[in-house]
């Protein structure tokens, strides 16, 4: 505004980085019916209104900035540490190979699926094995779709080393659980739609996680919206008749949805450097690998 007024008449009540900043808050002046005036002084903006108003205005200032500090709300950083898609096509090509051996020696499958009688024996490998087998060739190529899909999408979130790593925990909990719960029946199973739903899961959980960490406003629908379409994906897909292991993908999508929201809560994936996530990758092949030399009585 460019009225003339006497500078001892006038008196400075906000000092602001941008003209654009200094404007905004001048909004609130003019809201009470009265002139502002915005002065750029050693670097800094500064809001000046006329001195006789300047305690009241002062006043309206700051309460219409502590009204609107979330405003506008702010989008969740869900940065994208790893667009690497080698991890997610390794593990299809070991689910192709695992499936290949199951076909050419089939005495294997009863050693590695998981069981409630295995349990009860002590063989915990199971939980981790079964994972890695399938039924039928229809049965390898849903979960090949699904964990090209939700695995290599949890990998741009959390790192390749990290979300594998809690892709197979997620999946071997949920087949523990399953089968621990069924510890008076004959129960078995195997498949890899433990970790497609654990996968699932991941992407869910991990928005939720990072709006509880945030310190600011942000908008519901970044995290709201990713958490119930996590949930009518699992009900549209994780559901079936027998002989589909309902249960074992509800565990499975759990874990999934717990262990996320953990991950992004902490900030673990911005933490960990690349080596980091090579070395959580090198040990979970190395936990794979181990489980299958246990079930096969290597060692």
């Amino acid at each position: 505004m460019e009225e003339k007024v006497e500078e001892e008449a006038l008196a400075v009540i906000g000092s602001y980085g941008t003209a654009r900043q200094a404007h905004d808050a001048g909004l609130a002046v003019l809201a009470c019916g009265h002139p502002y005036w915005v002065r750029f002084v050693e670097g800094r903006f500064l809001l000046v209104v006329m001195g006789a108003d300047a305690r009241k205005l002062k006043g309206e200032v700051d309460l219409t900035a502590s009204r609107n500090r979330f405003w506008p709300p702010r989008s969740l950083d869900l940065s994208a540490p790893s667009t690497s898609k080698l991890p997610t096509a390794a593990a299809i090509g070991l689910l192709i190979a695992v499936f290949a051996c199951q076909n050419e020696f089939p005495k294997i499958v009863p050693l590695a699926v998981n069981s409630s009688a295995g349990l009860l024996q002590g063989e915990w490998w199971r939980t981790v094995t079964a994972v890695t087998m399938h039924a039928d060739l229809g049965h390898l190529a849903g979960n090949m779709l699904g964990l090209s899909i939700f695995a290599y999408l949890a990998c741009r979130y959390m790192g390749g080393g990290l979300a594998w790593t809690l892709v197979l925990l997620s999946a071997s909990l949920a087949n523990l659980s399953n089968a621990w719960l069924r510890a008076g029946d004959a129960f078995s199973s195997l498949g890899a739609s433990t970790a497609v739903f654990a996968a699932l899961g991941l992407l869910a959980g991990y928005p939720v996680g990072a709006y509880l960490r945030s310190k600011v406003g942000i908008q519901t629908r970044d995290w709201l919206v990713p958490f119930f379409g996590g949930c009518v994906a699992f009900a549209w897909m994780g559901g079936g008749e027998f002989p589909t292991d309902v249960a074992g993908h509800f565990w499975a999508f759990g874990y999934g949805c717990i262990l996320s929201v953990g991950t992004a809560w902490l900030g673990l994936a911005a933490k960990l450097r690349s080596w980091h996530q090579r070395l959580l990758l090198a040990l979970t092949v190395a936990g794979l690998a181990a489980s299958w030399c246990l079930a096969l009585g290597v060692f």
